[in-house]
């Protein structure tokens, strides 16, 4: 296959919609996201996320990305691209790897796990071995988000990328 069909390949990909569950999640450290231009492949940009949060970007120098969804970061670089450098870019964002979610406590391979999108608590407890018996049944939480947010949740409660879950133990 011809890099020039593979690069076409590529651009429909990414211009494809999101799902609603991607649309929600913002870029954090650990991300790898890319950037395309359509039709401008000297443009591209693959990138993890550092705790800078910026990516430098052809053009434009150092970007913030951190704490956007793709859809605000696409809709940023693309005013920032219109000023002086393009006539009417479109910018795409993927997220190709999520940071990873941590579970600790009472589970059998406590530790950090790739995320998946639509992934529950009871999931991410199957994921680290089950739960060990002392495990509480109820007694779980989260941590989330850069505020470090404590939530109760319950089975099938939604994981994000880079939730710190915490299984206690119960006392009989």
């Amino acid at each position: 296959m011809s890099l020039r069909i593979l690069a076409n390949i590529i651009v429909i990909l990414v211009a494809l919609p999101l799902s609603a569950a991607q649309e929600q999640f913002v870029i954090g450290v650990g991300d790898r996201i890319m950037v395309t231009v359509y039709n401008e492949p000297d443009l591209t940009v693959r990138a993890r996320i550092d705790k800078s949060g910026v990516v430098n970007f052809p053009l434009l120098g150092q970007v913030s990305v951190s704490n956007k969804t793709p859809k605000q970061l696409a809709s940023d670089l693309e005013q920032q691209l219109l000023d002086g450098y393009m006539v009417k870019p479109l910018v795409s964002v993927l997220i190709e790897e999520y940071r990873p979610f941590y579970i600790n406590g009472e589970v059998r391979s406590p530790g950090g796990y790739p995320f998946s999108l639509e992934l529950t608590v009871d999931q991410a407890i199957a994921i680290a071995g089950g739960l060990k018996d002392r495990a509480s049944s109820s007694d779980w939480y989260i941590i989330r988000g850069e505020d470090k947010t404590k939530l109760e949740v319950q089975k099938d409660t939604k994981i994000l990328p880079g939730d710190i879950i915490t299984i206690k133990s119960s006392l009989f």
